[in-house]
Order: C-alpha cells, then sequence, then structure tokens
C-alpha cells in the first residue's frame, strides 16, 4: 500500500484522520510539529511512565529485589570481595569461580555456533521456485547480510562474544539493531537488561506499551547531535556520575518506545521519544511505524492497527517460571549453591588455620612477659612458675582440623552444581582411560540435554536480529551495493530485499553444540557413499562441513583422472603398430602403383585401348592415396587395392601381364612394331602417355 492509498477512501476523498497520519509519516522532523507545551507534556509523561517501570522491577524484600540479585550476580561473576570480620578479621575468603567458568563453558559452546567462519545468515525461498531464480536471491541475501555483521557493521562480533558471556550469567541480554543516522549505516550494540527498563511483567517486547532504553552520552557527543540538527537543542544538567565526578561525565537519556496519539483519533500510535532523563527535555521524536505496518479498515477507513517496527531482540537463557519478562541465567540457579561452597571451602581453611597456629589458656602461674610468644626453630625458652608444673598452668584448645563432613558435603555441592551447569569431565575435555568411546558419546548426549534446549532459544533470537536486519537493508539499502565476502566480489539490489517471498535464517544448528555430535552425525552419512538414491556430491559437502574442514570449495573441486600406465603403454604399442602397418600399406600401394603402370604399358603395346585407361586410372588413384597417408595416416583403400576396378584380385588388383605379345585368334603373331624399335628402356612402348591414355 502506498502513502496515496493510505490517505485515499474508496470515493477518492482524503479524510483528517488518515491526512494526520501521513503527514506525521513524511515529516521530516516530527519534533517541529509540535509546540513546547506538547513536548514538556509527551516528556512529563514519558518520564513517568520510566519511572513506573524501574519501580514494577523494583518491588520485593530489601537486599533480593531483581536489580539487586542482578548486580549480586556480576559480583559473583567477577570475583568481587567483601571484607570479612567474622569469625576473625581478615579470616579466610575464597570465592571459587564456579558461575565463571560454567558462562566460560556455555559461551565456548555457543559462540563458534554461531560464528561459525563466514557462515551466518542463509536465504529461505518462500513459494514455488521453477527457474531457480528465487534461489539465487536467497544465495545474494545470505552472502550481502553474512558480510554486514562480519566487516561493514563494526563491533558486531565482539557483541556477540561479550553477549554470549553476559548470559548464562544474567539470563537476558538484548541487542539493538538500528540504522544510525551520523554514520549512515546499520549499526547493532548489546544491551544489558539494566539499561534496557520494561514492566517486569511484560509478557513480551511486541505487547508492552513502552520500553525504554537508557543511553549515555559525553557531552561532546550529545553537543555533536544539536550541531548537525538530529537533536533539539536544551539546556544539559550538571550531573555528579558516582564513576565520574569530573565536568565531562557522561548525561543518561531515556529513548522511550511508547505510544502516543498525536493525531486525536483516539488510537495511540508507535513513536520514539528521546529525553534527558534528568529535565525531561525532549530532544527528539521519530515514527516507529511506516505505511506496511498500518491497518486500515477498508469500509470505514479508520485505522485498526499500528505494528510498531521492531529495533531490539531479547536474548534469553532460561524463561522465569514466575513469567516475568525478565528471564534466569546460571547466577540464579547457582546462587545458594555457590554461596554454600564458599562458605565451606572457607570454614575448612579457617579449621586448617587454627589448627595449625594452636592457642589456649595460660594459668596465673606462669610468669611470662606478655603479648604473642614466638620461637625459633630448636629454642626452648624458661619460664617461672609458683605453683604447680607448666603442663598443668597451659591448657591448649581443642581444634581438631578440618571436619570430613564438611569435605563430603563440599563433593555433594560441586556435583549439584556440575549437573545444573552441564560441565561434567566429559564436556570439559577430561574423561577417565578405561571409559569405552560409545559410553563417552552417550553420557556427553545426556549432558547436552539442557543445553540443546537454551542453545535452541539463541538460536531463534538470533533468527530475529536477523530478520530485523532484513527490514532495515530494505529501507535503506542503496539501489546498487557491493560486498565481498570471499575473495569473489557480489553485487546486490535494493530490490531483492522488497518481495516477501524470501526468508533469512541462521546456518547454525541448534542440535549441534559441541564437536563430538557434529562427528558422529557426519560419520552417520558416509553409510549411504556410493548409494545410487542419494546425492554424492552433497553427502561429501554436508561431510566436510561436519568435520569442519577449511576451504571445501577446493576440496569439491575433482582433478582429471590420471592415465593408467598399463594403459598408456599398450595405447603406445597401438600407435606404434599402427604406424608399421601404415607404412606397410603405403608400399604396398606405391607397388602395385608401378605394376599397374607396367600393366598399363603393356595393354598399350597390345592395343588394348579400354584396359590402357583403367588400369592407368587404378595406378593414378592408387598414387594419390599413398600421399594421402602421408598426410592424414589414413588408408583409403585396403592394402594393394586399385579403386574402381572391378573383379580385380584381392592380392595387389594387378593381372598377370604376358611375357609377349598376345596371339591373334588364329594362333599367329600379329604384326611387331614398326623398325622392330617401338619399347623404350623401361619397357614401354615409345610415345606412351599414361595420361594421355586415361
Amino acid at each position: 500500500m502506498t502513502d496515496d492509498e493510505l490517505m485515499e477512501d474508496e470515493s477518492g476523498e482524503v479524510t483528517e484522520v488518515e491526512r494526520d497520519i501521513a503527514v506525521l509519516m513524511q515529516a521530516e522532523s516530527l519534533i517541529d510539529l509540535l509546540d513546547d507545551n506538547e513536548l514538556t507534556r509527551i516528556g512529563s509523561k514519558c518520564l513517568d511512565g520510566f519511572e513506573a517501570d524501574l519501580a514494577s522491577r523494583s518491588a520485593g524484600d530489601e537486599g533480593d529485589t531483581w536489580e539487586d540479585r542482578y548486580q549480586r550476580y556480576l559480583d559473583i561473576a567477577m570475583q568481587v570481595r567483601k571484607a570479612k570480620t567474622f569469625p576473625w578479621p581478615k579470616a579466610s575468603n575464597i570465592k571459587i569461580p564456579l558461575l565463571t567458568s560454567a558462562a566460560i563453558g556455555f559461551q565456548a559452546r555457543a559462540y563458534p555456533a554461531i560464528v561459525d567462519g563466514s557462515n551466518l545468515a542463509k536465504g529461505r525461498v518462500l513459494g514455488a521456485d521453477p527457474d531457480g531464480m528465487k534461489r539465487a536471491r536467497a544465495d545474494r541475501i545470505g552472502e550481502h547480510m553474512t558480510w554486514q555483521l562480519l566487516y561493514d557493521m563494526p563491533g558486531w562480533e565482539e557483541d556477540t562474544d561479550r553477549l554470549l558471556l553476559q548470559l548464562p550469567i544474567v539470563g537476558c541480554v538484548f541487542r539493538k539493531t538500528y540504522r544510525d543516522v551520523v554514520q549512515k549505516r546499520n549499526v547493532s550494540k548489546t544491551v544489558t537488561a539494566l539499561d534496557f527498563v520494561i514492566n517486569y511483567w511484560a509478557t513480551s517486547i511486541d505487547d508492552a506499551p513502552r520500553y525504554t532504553h537508557v543511553l549515555r552520552f559525553y557531552p561532546h557527543e550529545v553537543e555533536e547531535r544539536f550541531r548537525s540538527g538530529i537533536w533539539r537543542k536544551v539546556p544539559l544538567p550538571v550531573t555528579q556520575d558516582e564513576k565520574d565526578d569530573s565536568e565531562t561525565a557522561p548525561i543518561e537519556f531515556l529513548e522511550q518506545f511508547c505510544r502516543l496519539d498525536l493525531d486525536d483519533d483516539g488510537y495511540p500510535e508507535p513513536y520514539v521519544v528521546t529525553l534527558c532523563r534528568e529535565t525531561g527535555d525532549v530532544v527528539r521524536m521519530e515514527c516507529c511505524y511506516d505505511v506496511d505496518t498500518v491497518t486500515v479498515n477498508e469500509k470505514t477507513m479508520e485505522i485498526v492497527r499500528i505494528d510498531p517496527k521492531r529495533y531490539f531482540t531479547k536474548y534469553g537463557f532460561i524463561p522465569s517460571p514466575d513469567g516475568s519478562f525478565y528471564d534466569m541465567g546460571f547466577g540464579a540457579l547457582l546462587d545458594d549453591i555457590t554461596a554454600a561452597i564458599d562458605t565451606t571451602i572457607n570454614q575448612l581453611l579457617d579449621a586448617g588455620a587454627l589448627q595449625n597456629a594452636q592457642g589456649g589458656f595460660v594459668g596465673s602461674g606462669v610468669n611470662m612477659k606478655a603479648g604473642a610468644l614466638r620461637f625459633n626453630l630448636g629454642e626452648w625458652k624458661r619460664m617461672d612458675v609458683t605453683g604447680g608444673t607448666l603442663r598443668e598452668n597451659i591448657v591448649p584448645l581443642n581444634l581438631p582440623g578440618p571436619s570430613a563432613v564438611l569435605l563430603s558435603l563440599l563433593e555433594l555441592l560441586i556435583r549439584q552444581a556440575e549437573k545444573i551447569t552441564s560441565s561434567s569431565d566429559a564436556l570439559t575435555g577430561t574423561s577417565t582411560s578405561t571409559e569405552q568411546p560409545t559410553t563417552l558419546l552417550a553420557r556427553i548426549e545426556q549432558a547436552t540435554k539442557v543445553m540443546t534446549g537454551i542453545f535452541k532459544r539463541v538460536h531463534r533470537n538470533f533468527g530475529q536480529e536477523l530478520i530485523i536486519l532484513f527490514s532495515l537493508n530494505r529501507d535503506y539499502l542503496d539501489e546498487q551495493a557491493y560486498y565481498a565476502l570471499t575473495d569473489a566480489s557480489g553485487e546486490i539490489a535494493r530490490a531483492d530485499y522488497q518481495d516477501k517471498d524470501i526468508d533469512v535464517v541462521p546456518v547454525s544448528d541448534p542440535t549441534m553444540i559441541n564437536d563430538a555430535q557434529r562427528a558422529v552425525k557426519a560419520q552417520a552419512l558416509l553409510q549411504f557413499n556410493g548409494d545410487p538414491l542419494t546425492n554424492q556430491v552433497e553427502i561429501r559437502r554436508r561431510y566436510f562441513e561436519g568435520t569442519g574442514q577449511n576451504n571445501i570449495e577446493e576440496l569439491m573441486k575433482v582433478p582429471p583422472p590420471q592415465p593408467d600406465p598399463a594403459i598408456a603403454k599398450d595405447a603406445a604399442e597401438l600407435a606404434n603398430k599402427r604406424d608399421e602397418t601404415l607404412a606397410n600399406i603405403r608400399a604396398k600401394n606405391a607397388t602395385a602403383a608401378a605394376q599397374l603402370m607396367s600393366a598399363a604399358a603393356s595393354a598399350f603395346t597390345m592395343n588394348m585401348t579400354n584396359d590402357v585407361a583403367t588400369l592407368a586410372g587404378a595406378a593414378t588413384r592408387l598414387g594419390t592415396d599413398a600421399a594421402d597417408m602421408e598426410d592424414n595416416g589414413e588408408p583409403v583403400d585396403g592394402p594393394g587395392g586399385a579403386g574402381g576396378m572391378e573383379g580385380a584380385p584381392t592380392d595387389g588388383g594387378v593381372p598377370e601381364v604376358p611375357e609377349g605379345p598376345a596371339a591373334s585368334p588364329d594362333g599367329v603373331m600379329g604384326p611387331g612394331p614398326t623398325d622392330g624399335a617401338g619399347m623404350a628402356a623401361g619397357g614401354e612402348p615409345v610415345g606412351f602417355d599414361p595420361a594421355s591414355a586415361i
């Protein structure tokens, strides 16, 4: 639907509501259409909504709100220690990095699966594709979007690495994908759950009436936006940040995605409002919808629904059981277990320290200087004892040392934590030397059941991020764009993104989260090797991909077969025999031609005119055939054959030549040559010319 179609009803008249919507969508600067009073009202409303959302996730007992727990999970992962005064000052304060190890293990498996070399996104064809044009477009779209993520959107891969490390700790991280009006390119940034404020009980981003991204800009960055005209210039507050108390401390702004009824039709439209958190001054407003997201009742021409554009992708780890918006991570699951493990280890260390240091009571009868009493190795000190023995006046404390019960409890807690995080020995690369490979693989499959479910969520979230990038390319990509994912460059047009017959999905396999699974799956393909009912080339390709081979295209190029030495030897022998045969044929043809010429001369002497022409013609053809074989090596007629001679013998085609003149019918010799000198020295009659005879 175009803008004109949106503004006109069935009669062609333009209604007031539709004209207002069209003006709002087409305005270059939406904030210029509103007066200061309206902007103040909007800023106050956005601030009130932001504070209400903050309060919804701050509910709970003191120290146990969502934000308190979030910060505690980060402290555990960062190994933050607080000073201890119990059981004595500077007592043992060990923090076991159990949560950190679990997060690193998940990140190590998920990161190479998502960022698998140059395989991130692929196009998926929707509907019939008889001529293969859709498939070609889908391939271009997949390659172009992969190139964008890896090379054209700075920091995407690094942010993905950080996101996959934060996700298992806190359980919820966001990715913002948008068009940066300053850089004039698509940008993707990771947003923490603390900076993404939404009602705690919201069911999803799409259904929430508002959500807010907390932004922080340095004063010079704010001034850049003022001068470029992107923001409306407002007075800046003097902020005092707890981390930076200088005049260059960052200033907090709120980018709120909310609904406002600016056309006064009773239905609020989605907008993006950017305002200063401290003063509430609105610096920017823009529509969060376009013509494609507006649904109009064709009968009444009223707006029925407006779907907001999506810019945020929620990456969730484990859905919260209470139905709240923010998901859980290993931090929530290991919070109490980690505290118990740390306490147990510290108690064991403190008990060992007490046992080693010793202590007790000294009776008043022992005369010694007050204070600590230190001994050197092998030293004995003299003491004055007024009553009884020294043993009777010194009573040491009963310090049995570390408890065996605590050690057993510690092992139990660690095993339980490994079950939660799927951090068994098999997954960390260690196993017993006596364990069979099939048993090890079965343990890996069982241990990764939980992790597979989590990774499927990550895979699904990444697909949603790709859909947002797809829509940005549809709206902002140049008419013709170029990319170079591999050594060969490619070309793509904005028109490739316009039709809705192409979808985009991640290349990653959500069921394969470790190399062992990929290897087994790839090995299973080899049982179809040589099966005529399967595509052998595709089997090889998937096997190479499953085993993680590089330069698969080079591996798939089949070189021409090398000749068999035995066959080459036989071919050489056949060529030699062929050459010998041709040489023999040429020699026989030359001999036959000479004999035919001699026969033609004899026929001439006997006045056999018809035979002379036939014999001379056959001799000429044999000479020509011999010359042709010199050029192309192929005989025209068989050896000794005189072409064109009917009834000629097959042993050379030369009739027997009589030694003398043929007898007359009555047996009397005919007249001989005149003067008895009609024959030349070569046996040919004088004046005989084979060509003239022919």
